[in-house]
């Protein structure tokens, strides 16, 4: 079983659901960045990087349908983990479960993160420092989902 860094609970009520009663993309959007941005909160050395270098953060991120979490589900399980770095990217992994319901099915979604110049828009690369950094918030993750 996979350990995540991030770990979020979100209650599902009525705003969180469709006119089918299943769980709008809408929702599945905001609970993905909620967790990208919790995850990206713990990078100190992504943070310095873009002060230095006076760095946009640019982030790509796939969504799945809301409706493959189910209809009336109670809560969502939404959890973040980078799962890989590259020269000048790294994806942020996200899970959704769903629990209650009519569907208890895990879903996944995307982030890749690039730091880009301001002045060029040119993809900047990630460093030795951020990489690092990402491994150690990987390897002291604690929660399962």
């Amino acid at each position: 079983m996979t350990k995540w860094p991030v770990l979020q609970e979100h209650p599902v009520d009525a705003r969180d659901l469709d006119a089918d009663q299943s769980v709008a993309d809408q929702a599945v959007e905001r609970w993905v960045a909620g967790a990208c941005r919790a995850y990206l909160d713990r990078c100190v050395a992504l943070r310095q990087a873009r002060e230095r270098a006076d760095l946009d953060l640019q982030q790509n991120v796939t969504l799945p349908p809301g409706a493959l979490l189910g209809r009336h589900p109670t809560s969502v399980v939404v959890s973040a983990s980078a799962t890989e770095v590259r020269p000048s990217s790294f994806t942020i992994a996200v899970r959704l479960r769903p629990v209650g319901g009519d569907r208890e099915v895990a879903t996944n979604a995307t982030c890749v993160v690039r730091l880009q110049d301001r002045a060029t828009g040119a993809a900047r690369p990630i460093g030795e420092e951020l990489r690092d950094e990402l491994i150690a918030i990987e390897r002291s993750a604690r929660h399962y989902n």
